[in-house]
């Protein structure tokens, strides 16, 4: 496979960075009439460039270029180029030097993760041909030292009338590591650009920041709650059957108007991600913390841009360079843990940072700061024990790749050193230790009700569905081991139960409850819920008793003793006597019942070969009752 870099220039206005690609590539990224017309870029653009195999990369390498205004209302346009991007390629005028712009997209960068920078002085063909701007380096070198992710890998002079300084910058390129990233491989992709193509239908562009996406898969639209597949994958101009982490790609969807989609909008598979308005983050302050609390701003993620207003958790006294906050944003993120943002007043960047708990959970101010300062840390094991006593019925694991950015397994994983928690590996749950206890002390309730209970983990799921059966087994297993309940005939039982033969018992009780019931007997179903047995032990039960003949079975759902059977055949055919016919109109003058049970009884009298069924009237075939 070709190696992929993803390059994003940035730097202040003017300062060349749309005349540096053109010099490489021949693009020119001011494609729109007005950008022409005044000169600048005013929104993203995007290009590529091969370079061609070296014995040390002998599959060459694929540079794609993101190009970002550099005009400060712009701003929000450079955040979505810039997420993303595997390294920045900072550009800065001899003439000017470093400029406000130059800063503020160098500070988003940092914000956002960058790793790596170059830093390219541009317009040198000003200047002597000697100048080796030394003053303007050390400035940059001292602007870097005080960044926290990004590093600067190198700084070079560039002349759009200078080939040399092209290749130089080529080489850099080339030698450029793409940096590792943790990949879920769940497919995360955020529309930068939306339009239509005659002939092709809609066509969205964007990175893949995540996962992977094949040709004809499906994939789900966040925003929009609904599912789409992929006509086709290209990577800048070639079609692929294929596209990987890192990749930026244009995808031609089936089924979606372009008019549906936004910048922002976020295409991943269905049903990993939740989207919530509030959740929390850290932040890393650009300026003054106390600033920050009940402020409103402007929020960015990935290309998406929405208002949101901050509350801080922690006082500024408490913290260091970071601050813990909840943020609450005008409409749902789709965020997963770790993920960068952006924060804006109407003047200038004020911060940024990552989302810790990109999902609400029920939580208390003080237990909130320190679950946060667990997943700050990524004491992820700790953060497992937090969850799994607030929720108080299960935790389900199944979050991790939104909650921790951990896939399945690497959550297994962490869960099964835990000694507080029951780990239900087949349903990525977990059980707080004192949810153990709290099952154990609900099914004994269960027994101190009824002392003829005969429990299974399913005949106690049906009760308690919010518990999985493994974790029922282990507590009827922890109860017996205890020698609170006991075994017979692989039903758990309450010490208080003398049942002798459990067989026969099940076709008395179930026998005494139908006939009790009289016209309208509860469904099977219920019945064994009422009575606390298992479904299945019920079931052969039934099954010996229609076998006997003691309950007729009229529909799926619908048993009946015989004997009250026989009766309700003695009343319809007393209604024929009486009326000539009898329907479900008349029926129902007799018998209050729904139209189940009234259906019912009408349709077994067909059975009988003396009964004609005309348009639902049933009458003697022969004169008089035979």
């Amino acid at each position: 496979m070709q190696n992929n870099l993803i390059v994003g220039l940035s730097g202040h206005i003017d300062h060349g960075k749309t005349s540096l690609i053109k010099a490489l590539n021949g693009f020119d990224g001011d494609q729109r009439e007005d950008e022409k017309q005044r000169g600048i870029t005013l929104d993203i653009s995007f290009s590529n460039l091969k370079l061609p195999p070296t014995p040390s990369i002998p599959n060459g390498k694929n540079i794609s270029f993101v190009d970002v205004p550099g005009h400060e209302k712009l701003i929000k346009n450079m955040i979505a180029g810039a997420f993303g991007i595997d390294i920045l390629l900072l550009v800065v005028s001899c003439d000017d030097g470093v400029m406000p712009q130059t800063l503020e997209h160098l500070q988003i960068a940092d914000i956002l993760g960058v790793k790596e920078a170059i830093c390219i002085i541009t317009k040198i063909d000003l200047f002597p041909p000697n100048e080796e701007f030394k003053d303007l380096k050390k400035q940059i070198n001292e602007i870097f030292s005080k960044l926290r992710n990004t590093k600067l890998n190198n700084i070079s002079t560039f002349s759009i009338f200078n080939k040399s300084t092209h290749q130089h910058l080529l080489n850099l390129l080339l030698n450029a590591q793409t940096p590792k990233k943790e990949d879920i491989s769940l497919f995360r992709y955020y529309i930068d650009r939306t339009f239509s193509l005659s002939g092709q239908g809609t066509i969205t562009t964007g990175t893949i920041i995540s996962g992977n996406i094949k040709k004809e898969e499906k994939i789900y639209i966040c925003e929009l709650n609904t599912e789409t597949s992929i006509k086709t994958i290209k990577n800048h101009t070639t079609e692929i059957q294929e596209a990987q982490m890192g990749q930026r790609i244009a995808l031609n969807l089936r089924s979606v108007h372009p008019s549906d989609l936004k910048r922002g909008y976020l295409l991943s598979k269905k049903g990993y991600l939740r989207g919530f308005d509030e959740f929390d983050v850290v932040i890393y302050p650009l300026g003054e913390i106390k600033s920050f609390h009940n402020n409103s701003v402007q929020f960015f993620i990935g290309s998406k841009k929405c208002n949101a207003k901050i509350y801080l958790l922690r006082t500024p006294e408490e913290s260091q360079n970071h601050c813990f906050a909840t943020i609450k944003t005008d409409e749902k993120i789709f965020g997963i843990f770790g993920e960068k943002f952006v924060l804006r007043n109407s003047q200038s960047s004020i911060g940024g940072g990552e989302i810790l708990c990109p999902i609400t959970d029920p939580m208390k101010k003080k237990q909130k700061l320190i679950y946060l300062d667990s997943v700050f840390k990524k004491d992820f094991a700790k953060a497992f024990i937090i969850c799994s006593y607030i929720h108080k019925r299960g935790f389900g694991l199944i979050s991790s790749t939104q909650r921790f950015n951990l896939s399945h397994i690497q959550a297994l994983k962490i869960a099964k050193t835990l000694p507080e928690v029951f780990v239900d590996e087949k349903n990525l749950i977990i059980y707080h230790l004192e949810t153990f206890k709290i099952i154990k002390e609900e099914i004994l309730k269960i027994f101190i009700k009824n002392k003829n209970a005969l429990l299974s983990a399913s005949s106690v799921n049906i009760k308690l569905k919010w518990a999985s059966l493994v974790f029922i087994q282990s507590a009827l297993d922890s109860l017996l081991e205890e020698e609170k309940i006991h075994k017979k005939e692989g039903f758990y039982l309450s010490k208080q139960n003398n049942i002798k033969n459990i067989s026969q018992y099940l076709q008395e009780i179930l026998y005494d409850k139908i006939s009790s019931q009289g016209f309208s007997p509860a469904a099977p179903y219920d019945i064994y819920e009422e009575l606390d047995i298992d479904r299945k032990s019920g079931d052969n039960a039934l099954k010996t008793l229609t076998k006997a003949q003691k309950i007729i079975r009229l529909q799926h759902n619908l048993f009946i003793a015989t004997d009250t059977l026989i009766s309700i055949q003695k009343t319809l055919r007393e209604l024929i006597k009486e009326n000539g016919y009898v329907d479900i109109f008349i029926l129902k003058q007799k018998l209050p019942l729904s139209r189940k049970y009234l259906i019912a009884y009408l349709d077994h009298l067909d059975n009988f070969e003396d009964i004609i069924n005309t348009d639902g009237k049933r009458t003697f075939k022969y004169k008089g009752e035979k």
